[in-house]
């Protein structure tokens, strides 16, 4: 399945969710153990981290396929790994440039650090 029909499908199924649900809490598997988030909650972070990605997908100096997001709670989570320290830098700013985001924490591993 292509990236577009991947979240054409997902935003079918929170828009779905969203009918039957109302703003319900709703726990995620991983995360059971922590509070559980409202819909609306779980759509905003869908945003930021869909906005997060496509940002780091425009940006020339970043390979961003080598880099995953995760966003709880305006809260943005970058991990995987980047070429230097430069570019864990610059993702983390193209990141925390974004409304809504309340904090961008790093767990990027960077291949060749500075000196």
């Amino acid at each position: 399945m292509t990236h577009g029909r991947q979240t054409m499908t997902l935003m079918v199924t929170m828009a779905v969710l969203m009918l039957g649900t109302g703003c319900q809490p709703l726990s995620s598997g991983a995360y059971a153990e922590e509070e559980e988030r409202t819909l609306g909650e779980v759509a905003d972070d869908f945003n930021i981290t869909s906005a997060v990605r496509a940002r780091l997908l425009r940006d020339d100096g970043i390979r961003s396929r080598d880099i995953s997001v995760e966003t709880r709670r305006g809260i943005v989570t970058l991990y995987g790994h980047v070429a230097t320290e430069q570019m864990e830098r610059r993702a983390l700013e193209l990141a925390r440039g974004l409304p809504n985001v309340v904090d961008v924490q790093s767990r990027l591993v960077v291949l060749q650090p500075d000196g």
